[in-house]
């Protein structure tokens, strides 16, 4: 049976100090400028799925007849308005999606004014990610992979057309090719030197989904991340020499429960590089949901808290550079963009009775907006994973959640 590859950890680039990280939360201003939207009710041809779910759930009778176009946790620009938009498990845990196969989906996104195609999502094709070469634990004979071996949360594309994923359930970075194969062992995640003392005796990080627990009973009190807690934000520089990967929640030790990981990978040693940084969120009931590189130095981190519809608070992306740390040892951080107070003065929606956030004070108030892009110094793309067909964030209750695409305008541009 493969081994996972071994992984070590460097010199840290920080020391950890007691105290609290710094952040700019002022105002600022950001203008809807497009939007697009794939219907809630999208599935492509395929085997039923969602046959644990059952019967019912949001007015949706399962298992589903086919594959749910859904699921869209990380977004790789391809060429004008062609995307790559991956998709995560499927139901949420590695128990209830065992009949969902892994895939990234090809869309077309409008967001131009054309009368006939402004808004459209269309779906070009999809590709499989599967391991014909066993290099996972738990592959079936076949190399098919399924949200119940993997769940894979973001994704980047380098030079040579190949793909690092980045795995919640280990957690895990995993190499595949343009045609989703996987290429090599899964990269395990180290634990960073000061939280050492909450890693129970692991050198590495470990939800009770990690392939070495899952099938032991006493994985809860071995693991030392929660179940779907591990990396979910992955981002490339400009140049690609490095990757930057997030750890979505707090060690479940760990006394700090607004601090979270991003360490440094190296995609030509296949390795981490040592350097790391630490990061605090704005509540403990918050999520590192998406990364994405401004330049080798800057990042941009979408946070979100767990609540949607009216309740839903925290949806803010920050920038930071991972030059400029708090004297607590986390990262300065500044507001960008904050996805709960965007402005639609061009009328791109209309607010709707029984409907949040549309109209001129527009806003995403998603469980899960996990896509981000850049697509230039001014211009942002968020697209939220809708989490089909539980999630009713924009229309409850006991509608399902579109898959919606939002342009964004900012105020300043990302230096």
């Amino acid at each position: 049976m493969p081994q996972r590859r071994a992984v070590s950890l460097l010199v840290p680039v920080l020391v950890l100090m007691a105290g609290c990280g710094g952040s700019s939360d002022q105002d600022v201003t950001t203008h809807l400028t497009g939007r697009a939207i794939l219907p809630a009710d999208t599935i492509m041809p395929g085997p039923a799925v969602g046959r644990v779910l059952g019967p019912e759930i949001n007015g949706r009778s399962l298992p589903l007849p086919g594959v749910p176009v859904q699921g869209f946790s990380s977004i790789v620009h391809l060429s004008e308005n062609h995307y790559l938009l991956l998709q995560d498990n499927g139901f949420g845990t590695l128990a209830n999606s065992p009949d969902v196969p892994l895939q990234w989906f090809h869309l077309t996104v409008d967001l131009t004014d054309d009368p006939d195609t402004k808004g459209l999502v269309t779906l070009k094709n999809h590709t499989f990610i599967t391991d014909p070469h066993h290099y996972l634990l738990d592959v079936p004979d076949d190399g098919h992979l399924t949200g119940a071996h993997l769940d894979p949360e973001s994704f980047v594309r380098l030079a040579d057309g190949s793909f690092w994923i980045g795995e919640e359930f280990g957690p895990a970075l995993i190499h595949v090719d343009s045609l989703g194969q996987v290429l090599s062992p899964a990269v395990d995640i180290p634990v960073v030197p000061e939280l050492t003392q909450f890693s129970r005796d692991l050198d590495i990080l470990m939800t009770p989904d990690h392939p070495s627990l899952r099938h032991q009973a006493e994985a809860e009190q071995m693991a030392n991340l929660p179940r779907s807690g591990g990396i979910e934000g992955l981002a490339i520089t400009p140049d690609g020499k490095f990757l930057y990967a997030s750890v979505e929640k707090a060690m479940v030790e760990d006394p700090s429960r607004t601090r979270r990981v991003i360490l440094q990978f190296d995609p030509q040693t296949s390795a981490f590089t040592g350097e790391y940084r630490l990061y605090k969120v704005d509540a403990s009931n918050v999520s590192i949901a998406s990364l994405e590189a401004v330049n080798s130095t800057r990042l941009l981190v979408l946070e979100r808290d767990s609540n949607d519809g009216v309740k839903a608070l925290i949806k803010r992306i920050y920038q930071v550079d991972l030059d400029d740390i708090h004297p607590d040892g986390t990262l300065n951080k500044t507001l960008v963009c904050d996805l709960m107070k965007i402005r639609d003065v061009i009328g791109l929606t209309v607010a709707e009775e029984g409907a949040i956030g549309l109209g001129q004070n527009y806003s995403f108030p998603y469980v899960t907006p996990e896509c981000l892009l850049i697509l230039d110094q001014r211009t942002l793309l968020v697209v939220n994973d809708n989490n089909y067909p539980m999630s009713s964030g924009r229309r409850p209750p006991d509608t399902p959640d579109d898959n919606e695409f939002i342009r964004l305008r900012l105020e300043h541009k990302l230096q």
